[in-house]
């Protein structure tokens, strides 16, 4: 999927005046300025330096898509914020039409949330509830208040068979084992880069782990891509596989988005939807300040460069396993509390689960077959359907915006008919059709080879 401005622009408006929030103009322009480089980060990775509710950070991000060339630009977080707030105004457009009971205490929480994976978990059941109401099926939608006593579904859904209750549950999109393998590969590469730059050497280094990256030493690394680079060949270890090149002048002709994934693609052949698991880069270079800003807004960070003295990056990915294993696992924890607030819920009962994806994980099929095993063997009898939305952000090297939704569906004992009311969640009016094999999902061509 891909949006043109003026549809971001009525999702924007829509979402402000449906909610009666949104960010201050002053706001809005001191975070294009780059005074707020933080704003939009992911507080698990990177704590913003504020306290401000995620929706009025989102609709901060999403109207920075329309105000470009800004001074400063972050691309990447953008993409998820111009999906999240089409993705809720389609969905509060549809639920405000039919007045749904409860969506009102929604509303508010979704006004007030600070925390990015809570705000994200209500965004879900908003747009997971929209989705139930678009179903010819689905005669009504209400949403549903927990109790200090009793945890209840999300919502039910009442059709002319029945109710049919919902429970939705959102996996927080970075695990505490991805994130350590992460920060140890940055840890072990970023000194490498550091060694090219002391060397005045603009290089590409392409690193194969052959075992979690927290176990590998330094100094040995660095001297196997040392003399990868000195040989121009692969470096072949028990723990890693270096290839390392020399990188040609930097010579673009104009200012370029810096990061973004049209330069990640074209000076290093790195992109998100890839086999590489991520990229470590330095640079330097003389970056370009609008020359028009108010003096009030002046001396923040810029995203954009139109010179680079020297740069050199690192791809990196894993081949072990069992690495990779652990990186496709996910929490089963909050699957089964919603198991447990969906007992005594009658039949057809649904769980829903976002679960965001990596590109590079391969399919997630054993993962998914070991969690059916568990929800048929440990308990459940009121379960009808588990339905997992996987996700994947992607920006392509065109600069396209695309989101990938493939829903994996589990029958539980209670379940009716042969499918759930409703499946996926996020691509309604945009999916490819299509039955795709279990935990796998239908393979999608590539968002700028459409």
């Amino acid at each position: 999927m891909n949006y043109s401005a003026a549809q971001v622009q009525v999702a924007i408006d829509g979402l402000k005046k449906k909610l009666g929030s949104g960010p201050s103009a002053a706001l809005q322009q001191e975070f294009e300025a780059g005074l707020h480089p933080t704003l939009l980060s992911y507080d698990k990775v990177e704590l913003s330096q504020t306290n401000l509710p995620v929706l009025t950070r989102y609709i901060v991000g999403a109207t920075s898509f329309l105000h470009q060339p800004a001074n400063y630009y972050n691309i990447f977080a953008a993409c998820r914020c111009v999906n999240i707030v089409q993705f809720l105004d389609r969905g509060l457009t549809r639920l405000m039409s039919q007045e749904v009971v409860g969506l009102d205490r929604r509303l508010e929480r979704l006004r007030k949330e600070t925390r990015r994976d809570s705000f994200e978990a209500l965004a879900f059941e908003v747009i997971t509830a929209a989705s139930y109401s678009a179903k010819d099926t689905a005669a009504e939608i209400e949403f549903l208040e927990e109790t200090p006593m009793r945890k209840t579904p999300d919502f039910v859904v009442r059709t002319a068979t029945g109710e049919t209750f919902v429970e939705c549950k959102k996996i927080d999109r970075t695990q505490n084992f991805t994130m350590a393998v992460r920060n140890a590969a940055r840890e072990l590469l970023s000194p490498i880069l550091t060694f090219f730059y002391s060397r005045k050497v603009s290089a590409l280094a392409q690193i194969t782990f052959h075992r979690d990256p927290r176990q590998i030493k330094p100094a040995k690394l660095q001297k196997t891509c040392e003399v990868a680079l000195k040989q121009g060949t692969a470096i072949i270890e028990p723990d890693v596989t270096a290839v390392v090149e020399h990188l040609p002048s930097y010579n673009s002709g104009e200012m370029v988005l810096y990061p973004s994934a049209l330069f990640w693609w074209e000076r290093y052949g790195y992109r998100i939807r890839s086999e590489w698991v991520g990229i470590v880069n330095q640079l330097h270079g003389r970056y370009c300040h609008r020359v028009d800003l108010p003096k009030a807004l002046q001396g923040g960070a810029s995203t954009w460069i139109d010179d680079i003295a020297w740069d050199s990056a690192a791809k990196w990915k894993v081949s072990s396993d069992e690495v990779l294993a652990k990186y496709r696992r996910f929490a089963f924890d909050g699957i089964f509390r919603g198991l447990d607030q969906l007992n005594g819920s009658r039949r057809n009962a649904t769980i829903h689960v976002w679960l965001e994806s990596d590109y590079y994980t391969g399919t997630r099929k054993e993962t998914f077959f070991d969690l059916f095993q568990r929800v048929a063997t440990a308990r459940g009898p009121s379960l009808g359907w588990l339905v997992i939305n996987e996700t994947l952000f992607d920006i392509s090297p065109k600069g396209s915006f695309d989101l990938i939704e493939h829903a994996h569906m589990i029958r539980g004992p209670a379940a009716i008919g042969t499918k759930p009311i409703a499946s996926t969640v996020f691509a309604l009016g945009d999916a490819i059709a299509g039955v795709g094999e279990f935990g796998t999902g239908v393979q999608l061509p590539d968002i700028d080879e459409q």
